[in-house]
């Protein structure tokens, strides 16, 4: 009475710290030189590294101990369907099947437990997504705030040069006019 209990290791994978599409392939032309780059990392006293970051490395290291458990268990359930299938002494074979059932429990404990790392992950992934919004929403709002600004003044100028150069239109009017009246007043009207 075994339960098949058939998991793929490989659909839990381990999750990058921040998702990225940079147009490369993994392990493509530029492999070598991102190895050279990371082994020759300095300590540049940047920002502290987040404790998303941290949280991720940790949950990525459990599910790589964990896959090689449940290929470890995922054998010995293997290993104890072929002496069920050997065994003639009774003892020896409901020994096997007890190996065989601790082996599927604890498998399938392996599997509820790498589920539950998986949300975590799309949590996380899900929160950088947000922060990721956010601050671009923060930035566009910035750029539209110093876009309509620079409007404002542009707008402001010439609103401002209009009203300048109209003034000194009417100043040279009215000097004009001035000197007009001046000078029939000076004369006077012809006599009568």
């Amino acid at each position: 009475m075994t339960l098949e209990l058939d998991i793929d290791p490989a659909l839990f994978g381990v999750w990058p710290k921040a998702l990225v599409y940079d147009g490369l392939t993994p392990g493509g032309r530029n492999a070598e030189l991102e190895a050279q780059a990371w082994a020759a990392v300095l300590d540049t006293k940047a920002e502290a590294a987040s404790p998303l970051d941290d949280l991720q490395d940790m949950l990525n290291g459990m599910t790589k101990e964990l896959r090689m458990q449940l290929q470890q268990f995922q054998v010995l359930r293997e290993k104890a369907a072929e002496r069920a299938l050997v065994d003639d002494n009774e003892i020896d074979r409901k020994q096997t099947q007890a190996d065989a059932k601790a082996s599927i429990e604890a498998m399938s404990l392996i599997v509820r437990t790498l589920e539950k790392i998986d949300s975590l992950q799309r949590t996380i992934a899900h929160d950088r997504q947000m922060q990721a919004e956010v601050q671009i929403d923060e930035d566009d709002y910035e750029a539209l705030r110093a876009q309509f600004e620079a409007r404002i003044e542009s707008r402001a100028q010439q609103i401002s040069a209009t009203r300048q150069r109209e003034a000194a239109a009417a100043q040279e009017h009215g000097n004009a006019g001035a000197a007009a009246a001046g000078s029939g007043d000076a004369t006077g009207p012809p006599p009568r």
